[in-house]
C-alpha cells in the first residue's frame, strides 16, 4: 500500500528513429492504501495535446479505467512519416477483461512507402538457444533427437510454455477510425489521399476489421504510364489481411479506354 502524492513537470519523451516527440508533460496523481488516481497526466505534440486521466485499485485483482483525450495530438513527426489525431478512448482492465472504446479522427497523415527502415529479419526466422545450459547441459535447440527412421521430431513443450497457453482476458474493442481528408499515402507507384471510416472489434480475440478506405485524387505510376485511379476502394468485413479489392485507374487523355 501506497500513500501521498505524485507530482512531475517538464516531462519529455522522444524517440526520433520513429518521429515521437513529446514535451511539456505534467503529472499529478494521489495514492491512497490500494488505489490509485491520475488526476492530470499531459503531453504536449507539434501543436496539439495528449491528456490522459484515470484511477486504478492494486492489489490481488487489480482493475483499472484510463481515458485519453488527444486534440490535434502529433503522434508521428516523422519526414516520411506524420500523423495528427484527435478523439477520445477509455481503456478498461478487469481481472479477466480488457475493454477499449473510443472515436478516433485523423486530422493529418503522410505515408511515405518509398523510403524503407533500416534492415530486419523476416517474420519466419526463429532464434533459438540464447539461453545458456545450466551445470554443462547441452543447449536445447527446440529439436528432439532423431527418430529411429532418421527424421527429426519436434520435442514436447516444457510444462510452463504449456501453462502460458492457458485462458487470457477477454478482449472487447469498439474502436471507430475516421480517416479524415488529409490522409495521404505515397511510395510503389502510389499517391493518393485517402477517406473513409474503419470500425476495428476483437471477436475470439483476433484482430477485425469493417469498413472501408476509398482512394481519392489518386494516381498510379506503371508499366511506364501514370494512370489516373478513376475508383479505388478497399473493404474490409473482417480479417485485416483479407479486404476485398475494386480499382479501377486508367490511362488519361486517350481516345480509347486503356
Amino acid at each position: 500500500e501506497f500513500s501521498g502524492r505524485l507530482q512531475g513537470q517538464n516531462l519529455a519523451a522522444r524517440n526520433l528513429l520513429q518521429g515521437i516527440q513529446l514535451s511539456d508533460g505534467e503529472l499529478q496523481a494521489s495514492l491512497d492504501g490500494d488505489r490509485a488516481r491520475i488526476e492530470r497526466f499531459s503531453f504536449l505534440g507539434g501543436d496539439g495535446r495528449l491528456d490522459l486521466s484515470g484511477e486504478a485499485t492494486l492489489g490481488a485483482s487489480p482493475t483499472a479505467r484510463l481515458r485519453v483525450v488527444a486534440e490535434r495530438f502529433r503522434l508521428l513527426g516523422r519526414l516520411d512519416r506524420r500523423l495528427v489525431t484527435s478523439g477520445q478512448a477509455e481503456l478498461r482492465l478487469e481481472p479477466d477483461t480488457v475493454a477499449l472504446d473510443g472515436r478516433v479522427r485523423l486530422d493529418e497523415g503522410l505515408f511515405d512507402l518509398s523510403q524503407s527502415d533500416a534492415p530486419a529479419l523476416d517474420a519466419d526466422v526463429q532464434v533459438r538457444g540464447t539461453a545458456r545450459p545450466a551445470d554443462g547441459a547441452a543447449p536445447s535447440s527446440g529439436v528432439a533427437p532423431p527418430a529411429p527412421n532418421g527424421e527429426m521430431t519436434q520435442a514436447p513443450a516444457p510444462p510452463a510454455a504449456v501453462a502460458a497457453l492457458g485462458p487470457r482476458r477477454q478482449t472487447k474493442v469498439a474502436l471507430h477510425i475516421d480517416l479524415g481528408e488529409r490522409l495521404r499515402l505515397r511510395g510503389r507507384g502510389l499517391d493518393t489521399r485517402l477517406q473513409g471510416q474503419l470500425s476495428l472489434s476483437a471477436p475470439d480475440r483476433q484482430l477485425a476489421v469493417h469498413g472501408s478506405v476509398r482512394a481519392v485524387d489518386g494516381t498510379y505510376a506503371a508499366y511506364g504510364q501514370k494512370l489516373e485511379i478513376q475508383r479505388g476502394e478497399v473493404i474490409f468485413t473482417g480479417p485485416l489481411a483479407n479486404p476485398r479489392l475494386d480499382v479501377l485507374a486508367v490511362r488519361p487523355n486517350l481516345d480509347v479506354v486503356v
